[in-house]
């Protein structure tokens, strides 16, 4: 299974080896209950975090100083997705991929989601349909929900979203 990209550590916090993080995900409170990190292979011992401004703050079991910490800076941080359990209903985007897309308003499945793009304004679902990318907002009007058993994500098109404006 693959591997879950929790941000990436974008410098250093005071000087006891405190990371800043910029999170790539919703819940980076999640960051300290699982049982490693890991930055370039390496594997870390979570031991807590916390919502800083713009960024989390990460503290991992053997980073204790600012050079250690510093040395981390550009890392991604990584885990592999068995060894996190979201509870039930609850989804990465990116367990998402490759499930149907099925449209209320044309009653049919209309292809297969690619992936999911973060923008300021909004989430989209990118889904491959007829040999191209539509894109979806992923909005109460848009958005019908997930099926994780039924491996479904339901989607409500409008007229003209469907359409290739190359035309």
């Amino acid at each position: 299974m693959a591997n879950i990209e929790w941000g990436k550590v974008v410098g250093t916090h005071g000087v006891r080896g405190e990371l800043k993080v910029q999170p790539w995900v919703d819940f980076p409170s999640l960051l300290p209950k699982v049982r490693a990190l890991y930055l370039d292979g390496v594997p870390y011992e979570p031991v807590g975090c916390r919502k800083h401004k713009n960024v989390v703050l990460l503290t991992l079991r053997t980073v204790d100083d600012r050079n250690r910490a510093d040395a981390l800076r550009d890392k991604t941080i990584t885990t592999p997705r068995e060894d996190i359990d979201l509870g039930e209903g609850h989804y990465f985007y990116s367990d998402l991929y490759g499930f149907d897309v099925f449209d209320r308003r044309l009653g049919h499945v209309i292809g297969v989601l690619d992936r999911v793009e973060i923008f300021p304004g909004g989430d989209v679902y990118v889904v491959r349909y007829e040999g191209r990318e539509v894109m979806i907002p992923i909005v109460p009007a848009f958005d019908g929900g997930v099926s994780l058993e039924d491996r479904t994500v339901t989607v409500t098109t409008i007229e003209g979203m469907l359409e290739d404006d190359e035309d």
